[in-house]
């Protein structure tokens, strides 16, 4: 992985762990995603437009096979894992779908897209996963008699990371085969997912204006972090291999941890320690052309 990738795959870590930390806070549903969503829609807009502009050719069939099939993956994703925030604890549901997510995306990189990474590619990616399980508490968690609640994290936690495999996949694609233009690409799907959930969200408009007034700051926050967090991914996937890209994302899980133990004052137990330095070999092991 070049250096130019590996930062862009860090800033969006960044990013996403920040934003992840104002969604946790919220847990308001499908009234919340679509707030959230049309603020990124906003936002983006004006992009989208730019970007439209300078498209020299037509989209055809096969990139809007990808928009719309990314649209409605998000779409799971997002009541997915706002479904878990709901029922459970945010400890279970975010670090199983985070963690999940590139063993699938990996997985569906090599069988789909026909990626072949190196053997050091591969112990890259193996500590990185390795690195995520042990700073989630994965393993301890799925050693243990599950109470109701945490048998539901783990349900929609796994869905959740079934999603963010399955879009990670179908962006990957789109942009390194289909050769896509990440902003535009990512705002024809921004826009099909508020139409998509613009019924159901609008069929709850006491809970919308609740939500806008209770979490305004929260829905601008997430409105426009996501998108740049989500960017420079795309970004990303254009300099370098989909299984290198969907496990080094994952380090929003390190950002995580160190916003976790710094604003919700968690304890930074050996088993994330040592999570942390896995992560870490794997990166270095990327940035050193893995």
């Amino acid at each position: 992985m070049s250096l130019s990738a590996l930062a862009l795959v860090l800033a969006g870590a960044l990013l996403h762990a920040l934003w992840n930390l104002q969604a946790k806070r919220v847990a308001g549903g499908l009234p919340f995603v679509w707030l959230y969503g049309a603020v990124s829609l906003a936002f983006a807009a004006p992009f989208g437009i730019v970007a439209a502009v300078q498209q020299s050719a037509t989209l055809g069939a096969a990139a809007w096979l990808a928009i719309v099939a990314s649209a409605v993956v998000h779409v799971a994703y997002s009541l997915a894992l706002q479904r878990g925030y709901l029922v459970a604890d945010f400890s279970v549901v975010y670090p199983l779908a985070r963690g999940t997510g590139p063993l699938f995306a990996v997985l569906g990189a090599v069988l789909l897209l026909g990626e072949r990474p190196s053997s050091a590619g591969w112990g890259a990616i193996a500590l990185i996963v390795a690195g995520i399980a042990l700073v989630s508490g994965l393993v301890r968690r799925l050693g243990t008699s599950p109470a109701p609640s945490l048998r539901a994290g783990v349900g929609w936690g796994l869905a959740t990371g079934l999603a963010i495999a399955a879009y990670t996949v179908i962006d990957g694609w789109a942009m390194a085969s289909l050769g896509l233009a990440p902003v535009l690409y990512y705002v024809l799907g921004l826009l099909l997912r508020t139409v998509l959930l613009a019924p159901p969200a609008l069929a709850r408009r006491h809970e919308l204006v609740a939500q806008w007034r209770t979490h305004r700051g929260a829905v601008f926050v997430v409105g426009v972090l996501s998108p740049l967090a989500y960017w420079l991914v795309l970004e990303a996937m254009t300099r370098a291999p989909l299984s290198y890209v969907a496990p080094a994302r994952e380090l929003s899980m390190l950002l995580g941890v160190a916003l976790g133990a710094r604003v919700l004052r968690e304890r930074l137990t050996p088993a994330r320690a040592i999570g942390t330095l896995c992560m870490l070999g794997g990166v270095a092991l990327l940035a050193t052309g893995a």
